[in-house]
């Protein structure tokens, strides 16, 4: 009998730890979800994001068929919800710091990010969950692209 009260402060130890981490993990999450929308991450990774309001949460950075054509070829926003659904946050974190410049993504300051607002974009966007298809891949310099595009005269 003496031992059931401190097996109930244990259970409720145990219980408060938890909810901390859940408060923890919702703050990143929210925290990853202001920073998408103040980078404008969806004026590129979402489809018709033009209009905020008719695209949902749960249709965001699903990538886009839209290329930014310029002299060195053509690329797409990718989809991220697929993306950090197979990678692991320090591959996210090291991507992104390793992002190619003369790219239209050399606009963003997200390489220079600190470390914690990357790992809480991750964290959001793995709590969107996979979604959608994979972005077309690049298209080499000289090759006009068979879908919508942007000219983008800075891209090297």
């Amino acid at each position: 009998m003496r031992n059931k009260p401190w097996l109930l402060l244990l259970f409720l130890c145990v219980l408060l730890a938890s909810c901390m981490g859940l408060d923890r993990q919702g703050q990143d999450i929210e925290r990853g979800r202001e920073l998408v929308l103040n980078l404008q991450c969806n004026n590129c990774h979402t489809p018709d994001y033009e209009d905020r309001a008719a695209v949902p949460e749960a249709d965001w950075l699903v990538g886009s068929d839209v290329g930014f054509y310029g002299p060195s070829g053509t690329v797409y926003p990718k989809n991220l919800r697929l993306l950090v659904n197979r990678i692991s946050e320090d591959e996210w974190v090291a991507l992104i710091r390793g992002m190619r410049q003369g790219l239209p993504m050399d606009t963003v300051l997200l390489p220079k990010a600190p470390e914690q607002n990357l790992r809480a974009i991750y964290r959001f966007v793995k709590y969107l969950g996979p979604k959608g298809e994979p972005a077309p891949q690049p298209l080499p310099a000289g090759e006009t692209p068979q879908t919508k595009y942007i000219k983008y005269p800075y891209f090297h």
